[in-house]
């Protein structure tokens, strides 16, 4: 039996493993960097038995309870190919004892005595860090009980649910613990329309039914998280469907995409699959999850509602639990998370019955007969057919016991009916991903601040204790501050910005961008009948509307990650091109042993310019016309990152009829229904390469302006050194108080690296 040593820090995305005691070769594919667990554990089991050439192994595993369970579940799967894998779990830090400790020393860098780390930009930064939003995306097709969902997690009636379709804005849920709600209403071009400081259920049944209302911002309390715990966001979308807003849409499929982190609460109607409302936004989810592992899999929820409804003996639970991972592999989608649920029952427990019990009320006496339901029968025990992990099952288990021991009937209908397993398995994300990440922004933030601080409060006590090397530190500080004047050096650096860019790269992509889109025009066209009625031919073109909206939102948002990306990059090489500026300004410079390198001076000044997106919502936003795919709208398009943000909105797809109306009916009684087809969609696809060029051209005017903002930072950030620069100067020329000065500075360098070492240590497991 081989035995395996991992260690694996969630902290720091860092893995150790050993076998029998020794590292794996340079060349093993045990090598993950800084891949996080989940990208990789799954793969373990087919690399240990090609590289160890052995079917039986004793892992001991060095982590978090959360990232342990992941360890078992390929265990388990392991098995199921005939290897037999032994595990021990060496207990890790967890998330909750770390959050203390970093508010304790924030308190004390705040009380300390370095005031460069008590400037306003590093409060903002370590409070942005702190309290980032984290949000649940709740996607639903028409009628599969989204806002009753929705109103069960929040335990009360707020969101509007009715059988058609009702969800018509984009609304935020964030929580902050408060006992009631409020909301902010904004209009398509961003403009607050209304405050409401005590939110009802009638408010915003009025504000849905408004169209003049886009986006309504709701805070309140979510109840199964806390706001100090996670800021979490609840929002609320349209249907594919269903939305007044283009945004909208392409605001769906922005968190569907790949690149984001968002838990997706995607809700199934049990009673109504294969509608093809699902099929577009299914394959989108395909293609996420086949990138990133376990984590891409773990942020897509599938809540398979109202499965209550089936009747005892007539239809099987189980069977249709089966008919859904069918469904959802038919489309893409593998090992989907599932979760039944009867989101009404959940509802009505937490609202009808928890306010009343008069069983003469109808509404309460169906809500009974519900409860009773669940309780008697063991086939609608919903949580024994969730994926829950050792842990959150074994916490559902202790619920269940107290509530039966209590006699708590309505505790143990909602166990049953789904809804706390949902809200634990986004709690298990939140802690599993969300809170490791948050965490290691927060003390990255400290670190490089620390670190310079240190650099520059040594340097000055270096000086300060060289007092007979006065002239070779003035000279050679002197020589920095001519470089740094240096006419010369300005244009060397200059040039080197205006080098960057990814011209060539953005129009292939762009273009790559097109073909997708072509490819999914002519897999429509290829489906159309030859011979249909007028009838026919009009709800078709219904149907090829629908398409093309989906396409234009979903054709946005590519090209929008494209610009996102082109943008990322080039400013990933701006920094870099200042970096090497201050690394060549510390050439020529040599005074003995005293180090006076202005890449260590000014790296945490620098540290802030990292966050390109915080950058640029300070600065200006730049305005675009972009004309986009279906019916010729042109929007007016403001840059903010990552997305645009329409300012002015057109409707969804109008059909044109006048394509049918036109058609010689005399002398036809059938419309060539391919022909049609083409004639639709030729328009469209004259637009395709223009939207193409518009978003490269939109990329370089971006790069332009990003160059130009990085050009003003980078002006700040030279008077930071020149700054610094004349500090060390007068700390050289001081020949005063020596003794007291080197003390004072012996003490700030103490505090400094007690702290700094209190920080390393947050983010030990």
């Amino acid at each position: 039996m081989r035995e395996i040593f991992i260690k694996y820090n969630p902290y720091r995305l860092e893995t150790s493993i050993t076998i029998d005691g020794a590292a794996p070769k340079q060349n093993s594919r045990l090598n993950f960097g800084d891949r996080r667990l989940q990208e990789w554990i799954e793969e373990l089991p087919d690399i240990l038995f090609e590289e160890c050439s052995s079917r039986d192994f004793k892992i001991k595993f060095h982590g978090t309870i959360l990232d342990y369970e992941d360890v078992e579940a390929m265990a388990r799967e392991a098995k199921k190919k005939g290897l037999n894998i032994e595990l021990e779990h060496i207990p890790a830090k967890e998330v909750s004892d770390k959050e203390a400790a970093i508010d304790d020393i924030f308190d004390k860098i705040q009380a300390g005595p370095f005031d460069e780390l008590k400037q306003p930009d590093v409060v903002k930064a370590f409070n942005m860090a702190k309290s980032s939003d984290f949000e649940v995306n709740v996607v639903a097709t028409m009628s599969a009980g989204k806002s009753t969902l929705i109103n069960a997690l929040l335990r009360q009636k707020l969101m509007p649910a009715k059988q058609e379709a009702c969800t018509a804005t984009i609304t935020e849920i964030k929580d902050n613990d408060a006992d009631h709600f409020m909301a902010k209403v904004y209009d398509s071009s961003g403009n607050l329309i209304q405050t409401h400081p005590e939110l009802t259920f009638e408010i915003m049944d009025s504000l849905n039914s408004n169209p003049e209302v886009s986006k309504i911002h709701v805070e309140g309390n979510i109840p199964f998280v806390t706001a100090e715990d996670v800021s979490l966001v609840l929002v609320d979308t349209p249907g594919p469907n269903n939305s007044r807003d283009p945004e909208h849409k392409a605001a769906t499929y922005r968190m569907l995409s790949e690149s984001s982190k968002t838990v997706v609460l995607y809700i199934l109607n049990a009673t109504q699959l294969a509608v093809n409302d699902d099929y577009n936004l299914l394959s989108h989810v395909a293609d996420s999850m086949k990138v990133g592992g376990k984590q891409s899999r773990d942020r897509f929820i599938f809540v398979v509602n109202k499965l209550d409804e089936f009747k005892k003996g007539e239809d099987s639970i189980d069977a249709a639990i089966t008919k859904v991972r069918d469904y959802l592999r038919d489309n893409g989608i593998e090992n989907a998370n599932i979760y039944p649920a009867s989101a009404l029952t959940a509802l009505n427990i937490r609202t009808i019955l928890a306010e009343s019990d008069d069983d003469d009320d109808d509404e309460v006496g169906e809500a009974k007969v519900k409860v009773r339901k669940f309780i008697r029968n063991p086939e609608m025990y919903f949580e024994t057919l969730a994926p829950l992990t050792p842990s959150v099952r074994g916490e559902i288990e202790t619920r269940l016991a107290n509530a039966r021991s209590n006699h708590d009937t309505y505790e143990e209908a909602l166990i049953h009916c789904g809804i706390v397993p949902i809200e634990m398995a986004i709690r298990m994300y939140v802690q599993k991903y969300a809170k490791t990440a948050k965490i290691k922004n927060i003390v990255d933030t400290f670190s490089k601040r620390l670190e310079s601080a240190k650099s520059f409060e040594t340097t000055k006590q270096e000086i300060t204790e060289n007092q007979d090397k006065q002239k070779e530190i003035l000279a050679n500080i002197e020589i920095i501050k001519k470089k740094l004047a240096s006419g010369e050096d300005a244009k060397r650096f200059k040039s080197r910005i205006e080098q960057i860019n990814y011209d060539s790269e953005i129009r292939k992509r762009a273009d790559n961008v097109i073909v997708f889109a072509q490819k999914k025009i002519t897999k429509q066209l290829t489906s159309s009948d030859v011979k249909m009625s007028k009838r026919e031919a009009e709800e078709m073109c219904r149907q090829f509307a629908r398409f093309a909206d989906n396409l234009q939102a979903e054709i946005k948002v590519k090209l929008e990650e494209l610009i996102g990306n082109y943008i990322y990059k080039s400013a990933a090489d701006l920094l870099e091109e200042y970096r090497k500026k201050l690394s060549e300004l510390a050439q020529d410079v040599n005074v003995g042993n005293i180090s006076i390198d202005p890449f260590e001076l000014m790296a945490g000044d620098i540290s802030g310019l990292s966050n390109v997106e915080v950058l640029l919502s300070d600065a200006e936003t730049t305005e675009k016309n972009w004309e986009v795919v279906g019916n010729h709208r042109e929007y007016k398009e403001i840059f903010g990152f990552r997305r645009w943000v329409n300012k002015k909105f057109g409707t969804n797809f109008n059909v044109d009829y006048d394509i049918v109306d036109d058609y010689d009916w005399v002398e036809h009684t059938y419309i060539d229904g391919e022909k049609l087809a083409q004639r639709f969609f030729a328009p469209i696809q004259e637009q395709l390469y223009e939207n193409s060029n518009n978003a490269v051209a939109y990329a370089k005017e971006q790069t332009k302006r990003i160059k130009n903002e990085f050009s003003k930072k980078f002006d700040e950030l030279d008077n930071v050194l020149e700054c610094k620069l004349k500090e060390l100067e007068d700390c050289a020329n001081d020949q005063k108080d020596v003794e007291r000065r080197i003390r004072e500075s012996q003490s700030k360098l103490k505090w400094l690296e007690e702290i700094q070492s209190k920080t390393k240590s947050i983010l030990d497991i």
